[in-house]
């Protein structure tokens, strides 16, 4: 059925799998789990304290967000029409945080960002990248994965037409395909 000298292997593959898949706990380091009380309590939270979890990374904001599901949407650059990711969910027009220190709006593409309702302002979104805990705002629907990236700028300024109207993107802003 199985060979003798084949026996030490499943079990080793046993103590491997268990010395790297588990986590490693000294006294003290366990947190325990939040009480009824803890969960419901309201909690300030401000862009340096993200509301997204530990890793999160505020980086812009945003008051304005395009659905798909408008009729015509187009995107031009400097006058040109720009193709634009065409399986997006939503555009979105960022504004980079003011104390912008770590990623640029420029390299988001490829990454996930989560728009988070603003405490502030009723029609503004906190943008967050580093993701994929549980934050206390975080659903599905807040998360995103950035296709394309469209940076405006003096030179090559980008205005997005949706049904008519026009929406022009300040330089420095840029215009997130999600």
């Amino acid at each position: 059925m199985f060979p003798k000298r084949l026996a030490p292997l499943p079990v080793a593959a046993l103590v491997l799998f268990l010395n790297f898949s588990t986590p490693k706990f000294t006294s003290g380091q366990m947190r325990r789990p939040p009480s009824l009380k803890d969960m419901t309590q309201p909690q300030e939270s401000t862009p340096d304290k993200a509301p997204v979890g530990p890793g999160a990374e505020f980086i812009g904001t945003s008051t304005q967000r395009i659905d798909r599901d408008r009729a015509e949407v187009h995107v031009h650059r400097n006058g040109q029409q720009v193709e634009i990711f065409p399986g997006f969910h939503e555009l979105v027009i960022a504004t980079p945080a003011d104390h912008q220190k770590g990623i640029g709006l420029d390299v988001l593409a490829g990454r996930s960002v989560a728009l988070v309702p603003s405490e502030k302002r009723a029609d503004q979104w906190a943008i967050f990248t580093g993701v994929g805990g549980t934050g206390e705002l975080i659903l599905a629907d807040n998360i995103f994965k950035v296709r394309q990236v469209l940076l405006s700028s003096r030179k090559n300024p980008i205005e997005v037409r949706v049904d008519g109207q026009v929406h022009r993107l300040k330089p420095g802003q840029a215009l997130l395909v999600l």
